[in-house]
């Protein structure tokens, strides 16, 4: 059976990532089980200073096929009537990759909900993290928020928040469909924005396959 990919985001953030102090990069880990660490990284803060990086991959959101990665889990008593799917709520837990295509390098995944949130429009609202997988990011996350009209051509989405290198993340993402093909549920849709961040990666750092 064809595998549905019925969507990619192309992500591209440009964020203040790193805060240094006399020059000196602050580099926290995953440190969730020992508050300790986090502790001692909040204190440095008022001597470090902010700076800005990018980054860029692909969501391969399937909705369909033998390994859906968006499945709903609940529904109104209107959704099968409305004409905007309003009150379904769907989990999310699509692959990233530094490419479009489904082999492309692995980035991490995009695990959250989203949910059909208003009954005149088709928008959608998302709460999103954004878990690297692998390379030097990997146990951090970003956390978007917010409401996207998926048929309009710009959309904007608040970035809040994330931990590991990219503690008290900040920004905005913007989002637009790159292309959809009908026939097979598949999409291309681009996403850019600009974030800033407590985290501690250097904007010279952040170029991990697909990520610049």
């Amino acid at each position: 059976m064809m595998r549905l990919y019925t969507m990619f985001m192309l992500v591209s953030m440009a964020m203040a990532a790193a805060y240094a102090t006399d020059n000196v990069i602050l580099m926290p880990t995953s440190d969730a089980q020992n508050p300790k660490p986090v502790e001692k990284w909040f204190q440095s803060l008022d001597h470090a200073k902010e700076t800005r990086t990018k980054l860029h991959f692909y969501f391969q959101d399937v909705l369909g096929g033998d390994s859906p990665t968006v499945w709903k889990v609940a529904e109104s008593a209107i959704t099968s009537t409305s004409a905007t799917t309003f009150g379904q709520i769907n989990m999310v837990d699509d692959l990233l990759t530094a490419g479009p295509e489904p082999g492309s390098e692995v980035v991490g995944r995009a695990q959250g909900t989203i949910g059909f949130a208003d009954l005149h429009d088709t928008a959608i609202q998302m709460g999103l993290n954004i878990v690297f997988t692998e390379g030097k990011y990997k146990g951090s996350t970003i956390s978007v928020l917010g409401r996207n009209p998926i048929f309009e051509k710009d959309r904007e989405l608040p970035i809040v928040g994330g931990t590991g290198v990219f503690r008290m993340a900040r920004g905005i993402a913007v989002s637009n469909t790159h292309s959809f093909d009908v026939n097979t549920n598949y999409g291309l849709w681009i996403r850019a924005g600009s974030m800033g961040s407590l985290g501690s990666a250097s904007p010279s750092a952040m170029h991990v396959g697909g990520i610049s």
